[in-house]
């Protein structure tokens, strides 16, 4: 029986990426969230590094020196947008 030859991967046009807040699952610390106090959120407690490694991306609690998220590109290079929009409101 003769291999089946390996198909080209399905090239994905490129699309705006935006530099506005898109995240529609949030990530925390496990940890962090069984300690919240009474009145912070999630969002108010989180102390998060974000960043890039060898691997890839990773996520890491600075509170309890913690991973959250370590991803594995697995050598493949993927868009991004690192830009600051200056419509964004300053904190």
């Amino acid at each position: 029986m003769a291999a089946k030859p390996k198909s080209k991967p399905k090239e994905i046009p490129p699309r705006e990426i935006p530099t506005t807040n898109e995240i529609n699952a949030f990530m925390h610390c496990k940890r962090c969230l069984d300690e919240l106090p009474l009145g912070y959120s999630p969002r108010d407690y989180a102390s998060l590094e974000c960043g890039w490694t060898k691997l890839g991306f990773q996520v890491w609690c600075k509170r309890h020196e913690a991973n959250i998220i370590h991803v594995d590109f697995q050598g493949v290079q993927h868009p991004a947008n690192q830009s600051r929009s200056d419509e964004q409101p300053h904190h």
